[in-house]
């Protein structure tokens, strides 16, 4: 967690800084054997800062309930918990079968997603290099300690619903940069370098209203649909040069989905161009209100992923405090 100069990185239009590296990449930024990408941009000096900012004690739980989703979406499975009572004595034990770390409330690890025209992950890293154990590369047990900061909210929801123009989260409309520059204007909230981003698009609201048997028909990566942010190289450009140290909305995909072909992926060009986690499914429902009552739209935020050797993705484990 040593300091950063954030006035010597590259710009997006100066990247790639590595002789070879796919276009649009970070790739070496960080040194060749970097394995976390932006979260470098998360330090003791940050974390210190961001201490400052917990005024009255309020925390905000922002996981749902493991296996809130029914079934989980994308066709993931779904988690069986189970009770076992010890013999002869008085208590218990839990076990969890068939638990997907992406099933619900999920960051994306580094090693989730790839760039198919460079056949690699981000740094190059090579897919038979992806594997369990600490020896397997992008694992997320690196974030077990790291992902601390200041983090802010843009209600992108609210602010696109105020402007008279709402989104329909349960379709694929698209947040701008336009909208969440605009919706940060309105709040009073200015981004700063190192921010843990979150965007409330409004999908999670939506989606646990819904029927069961709605639910169900969500539960393909098919019949899926979503609002969700921009996907495009210039949303790419957006978050890097904010330095954003990580993304999380309340919608399964970050952007929408399906996917824009055209665009292309927005899991691409952060994960495994930039190497900027993507956070999904958080419930931002209760921070959001309270920031709409206080008008502070920035908190500490402490996230402590599964101490996974190799993972690949994890629920969250994290907490808005204000």
């Amino acid at each position: 967690m040593a300091s950063i100069d954030f006035s010597k990185l590259p710009k997006f239009s100066d990247l790639p800084v590595r002789p070879g590296a796919p276009r649009d990449s970070a790739w070496g930024v960080f040194g060749d054997d970097d394995e976390v990408g932006c979260v470098n941009l998360l330090t003791q000096e940050g974390i210190v800062v961001a201490a400052r900012l917990v005024k009255n004690g309020k925390a905000f739980r922002l996981d749902m309930p493991i296996g809130y989703g029914s079934p989980p979406l994308f066709g993931r499975g779904a988690p069986r918990h189970s009770i076992i009572r010890f013999s002869g004595s008085l208590g218990h034990d839990d076990q969890l079968d068939h638990f997907n770390t992406q099933e619900g409330s999920q960051w994306d690890g580094l090693g989730h997603a790839g760039d198919a025209e460079s056949n690699a992950f981000y740094n190059g890293f090579k897919r038979d290099q992806i594997k369990r154990g600490p020896e397997g590369k992008l694992g997320i047990h690196h974030w077990a300690n790291r992902l601390v900061g200041r983090g802010v909210l843009i209600d992108a929801f609210k602010y696109r619903a105020d402007q008279g123009r709402p989104i329909d989260p349960g379709e694929t409309d698209i947040y701008t940069i336009d909208d969440l520059e605009n919706a940060a204007k309105a709040q009073g909230l200015d981004l700063k370098p190192a921010d843990i981003l979150l965007v409330r698009t409004g999908w999670l609201q939506h989606y646990l209203g819904l029927s069961p048997e709605e639910k169900e028909a969500l539960g393909t990566r098919d019949g899926l649909r979503a609002c969700g942010l921009d996907s495009s190289r210039e949303m790419a450009r957006w978050l890097w040069d904010h330095r954003v140290a990580a993304l999380a909305t309340d919608n399964p995909s970050v952007e929408s989905w399906p996917w824009d072909r055209d665009r292309g992926s927005l899991h691409v060009r952060a994960i495994a161009l930039l190497g900027l986690p993507l956070g999904e499914q958080f419930n931002l429902e209760e921070l959001a209100s309270d920031c709409q009552r206080d008008g502070v739209y920035e908190f500490m935020l402490v996230s402590a992923p599964l101490h996974l050797q190799g993972g690949i993705a994890s629920p969250p484990n994290v907490l808005a405090i204000k």
